[in-house]
């Protein structure tokens, strides 16, 4: 007699996973606004991508009203009116995000009490007039809450970030062809925003702080475009809320030019450095790109190095994203060797202040990155980052395919967080 056939074993097929995980072939557990393997790899859900419907978000805005947000102030008047039937609806995960971003997240930005007070009333004054500034805030606040949220918690908030980053993105993007003097203060403060954004968040593998999957870093494309208008505005902007701002990038950026007069030919860590680009043999023109670079970590490292540790400020860390070339992050983006190892040794300046929530593990992160990148010759480069940093690369190297280990959230310390416009 014949075997009776075995019936398969039935199962619950979709149709309706997002088109990520279709394309890497992989169960996708369809959970919104962004399903759990996007949110893992910190990469774009399609769910995210979902037009809303033309009426307007609970406690938000309407489509109309937002793009009309993206590019002026918006009046009282904007806003229609609730049916005098139904009362309106709160979208308290907002209201959360908000709440937490003026009572802990502001303060976390900055030590000098006069710009926590900036960013703890005229940066969110800003987000009412502006949609994508507003999206920018609720997006760094919601990454904050992440770092110390229940294991539960944390991929609700993540997700809640990169919807409000992706949508304040898009729009900045937008407005970014036509700034001028009214709206450059909203991108400014927008594009810093998106590199605490950029800090904060989950890594993929593949990702430098200024060089991102799809080219250059979303933060440092909105820097670059504000600062054209900058120079031509400045005495408008010293004007504008963000006038303290500005103020105290210039006395800064002079106190900064200053000590690193001082710094000896013995202090100088970058002497190897230099010497390899001399025998190296590079066209003349990456050459110079990279000396360059150097030159300017020279005077970060000269504020840190000199200071002491209650005097120097995180904005002298920073600024030297600010100040290389943009010639030499496409260096970057090709991974030329001599480029990859001038930005190891930023590393170094960036793991003094690694017990920031937005800085976590990233120096040794980024670091972890040139070292892969780099040939054997080049990895000898960079001898002095990791030593400095105490990094053995035989235990990292074999995890970096995974992503960056979201920061936790560190004590309050006395630095600065951003360059300050100068």
């Amino acid at each position: 007699m014949a075997a009776k056939p075995t019936s398969r074993k039935p199962h619950r097929k979709t149709r309706t996973g997002c088109r990520t995980c279709k394309t890497r072939k992989i169960k996708c557990d369809e959970q919104k606004p962004a399903c759990s393997n996007c949110i893992k790899h910190s990469v774009q859900c399609d769910y995210l991508l979902t037009p809303p419907s033309n009426s307007a978000s609970p406690g938000g805005l309407s489509n109309n009203q937002s793009a009309h947000a993206s590019s002026t102030p918006l009046s009282s008047g904007d806003v229609g009116l609730a049916s005098p039937h139904e009362p309106p609806i709160l979208n308290m995960m907002d209201l959360e995000l908000l709440h937490n971003f003026c009572t802990s997240t502001c303060m976390t930005l900055h030590n000098d009490p006069g710009l926590k007070t900036l960013w703890r009333i005229n940066v969110p004054q800003l987000g009412f007039q502006y949609d994508f500034v507003m999206r920018g805030i609720l997006a760094v606040s919601a990454l904050h809450m992440a770092s110390w949220a229940p294991e539960e918690k944390k991929g609700y908030y993540l997700s809640q970030a990169l919807i409000q980053h992706q949508s304040g993105l898009q729009i900045a993007n937008s407005v970014l062809p036509n700034i001028n003097d009214e709206n450059c203060s909203a991108l400014y403060i927008f594009s810093a925003l998106t590199l605490f954004f950029t800090l904060a968040s989950p890594q993929s593998s593949t990702e430098f702080l200024i060089v991102g999957d799809s080219g250059t870093a979303d933060w440092l494309i909105l820097l670059k475009g504000v600062q054209s208008i900058i120079s031509s505005a400045h005495q408008i902007l010293v004007r504008s809320s963000l006038g303290p701002m500005f103020a105290a990038g210039k006395r800064r950026n002079t106190m900064r030019e200053t000590i690193y007069t001082q710094l000896s030919r013995e202090e100088d860590p970058l002497q190897d450095l230099v010497r390899h680009f001399e025998r190296a043999g590079y066209p003349e023109n990456e050459h110079q790109l990279c000396l360059q670079a150097i030159h300017e970590f020279r005077k970060s490292y000269a504020s840190i190095h000199i200071l002491k540790p209650h005097e120097f400020e995180s904005a002298d860390i920073f600024i030297w994203l600010f100040r290389v070339e943009d010639d030499y992050v496409q260096l970057l983006r090709e991974h030329h060797q001599g480029a990859l190892a001038v930005f190891a040794h930023f590393c170094v300046l960036l793991k003094m202040i690694d017990y920031r929530w937005w800085v976590g593990s990233g120096s040794t992160y980024h670091l972890s990155r040139v070292y892969r990148l780099l040939d054997a010759e080049h990895r000898l480069w960079i001898r002095w980052p990791i030593e400095e940093m105490g990094w053995i690369p035989d235990m990292v190297v074999d995890t970096l395919e995974q992503s960056k280990d979201t920061p936790m959230i560190g004590a309050e310390c006395p630095h600065d967080a951003l360059p300050h416009p100068s």
